[in-house]
């Protein structure tokens, strides 16, 4: 096992650096239709064909309990375009967002064509709190460019009419009374969820495979809806295990309906297939969320369709 390990490495780091030698350059008149479109100066990394983006997060100041970060210290934004076998570019990157610039970007993001991959947190007892979210694209260079600019446009909208982000010390209300009634619940999600002390759960299992042992609904594998408070001023808390080929669908149904997507992460490594899982949340009528989440539901196999994006890229 030694001498296997000992030799596929060399043959490993050889496959990645053939792969990135055939890789096409990105022209000059390119890397300026980029600068122009974002608006920023990128860095281009010739030994791997890659056009690079930094945009830190100047407008913010972050700390971490009672010390401060500095802008160099702070999280940055960062998107990088590199030629691509399958279309004229490809796009990865990530954004550091407040609480209050998530949603609103991942909308813009669906609705220009870019891939929503993650969704989690930055720190630790941060403030503000921020949150990074994964991006991805393939198409033109033009057209990705143009995508990501509106996603810097939308951040700076979200700042300008509310320059100072909550601190988290308003007044704290009192807990909700739980009430829900599940029978209608049940009829609108076509579930055989329970309300135990007012409270309305609901699951649904799947099958993934790890290790060649089936995993199911009671070893995580499943999506999991509560909706808690009363029938009339409600809330909802969804989490839906999903494919990578269901990821955008549910992440758009989600965002059609309004619904605030929290996260977006795996829980395990190399089942399969993978097994996604989003979390989302949100508030009004219980009946009213329970349609949302039903619209999510049925956008992810196939029995109701989710808004197109705009363009393709």
């Amino acid at each position: 096992m030694k001498g296997l390990a000992s030799c596929s490495l060399p043959l490993m780091l050889g496959a990645v650096m053939s792969a990135t030698a055939v890789a096409p350059s990105i022209s000059d008149q390119t890397r300026a239709l980029l600068d122009r479109t974002l608006g920023i100066k990128g860095v281009y990394v010739s030994d791997e064909s890659a056009y690079r983006f930094t945009i830190p997060r100047t407008d913010v100041s972050v700390r971490i309990g009672n010390q401060r970060l500095s802008p160099s210290q702070a999280p940055g934004s960062w998107v990088t375009f590199s030629p691509s076998l399958r279309a004229e570019s490809m796009m990865n990157g990530e954004f550091i967002l407040l609480e209050d610039e998530v949603n609103p970007v991942i909308s813009v993001a669906l609705k220009h064509g870019l891939h929503v991959t993650g969704l989690g947190s930055s720190f630790l007892f941060e403030e503000p709190r921020l949150l990074t979210l994964s991006l991805h694209a393939d198409g033109s260079y033009a057209s990705i460019g143009s995508s990501v600019r509106e996603l810097l446009d939308e951040v700076r909208r979200i700042r300008t009419s509310k320059p100072v982000p909550d601190a988290g010390n308003t007044a704290v209300a009192a807990p909700v009374r739980n009430a829900i009634d599940a029978a209608p619940l049940n009829a609108i999600l076509s579930m055989k969820g329970a309300a135990t002390d007012g409270v309305y759960r609901a699951a649904i299992g799947r099958v993934a495979i790890l290790n060649n042992t089936p995993m199911g609904r009671e070893m995580g594998m499943r999506t999991s809806i509560s909706i808690f408070g009363t029938n009339e001023h409600a809330f909802a808390d969804a989490e839906f295990a999903v494919t990578g080929d269901e990821l955008q669908t549910v992440l758009t149904a989600l965002r059609t309906k309004l619904l605030d997507i929290l996260s977006i992460r795996n829980r395990l490594v190399a089942e399969h297939p993978q097994i996604v899982f989003v979390r989302a949340s949100g508030q009004g009528k219980a009946a009213d969320l329970a349609r949302s989440l039903r619209y999510a539901l049925e956008a992810q196999v196939g029995t109701s369709s989710v808004p197109p994006s705009q363009r393709r890229l």
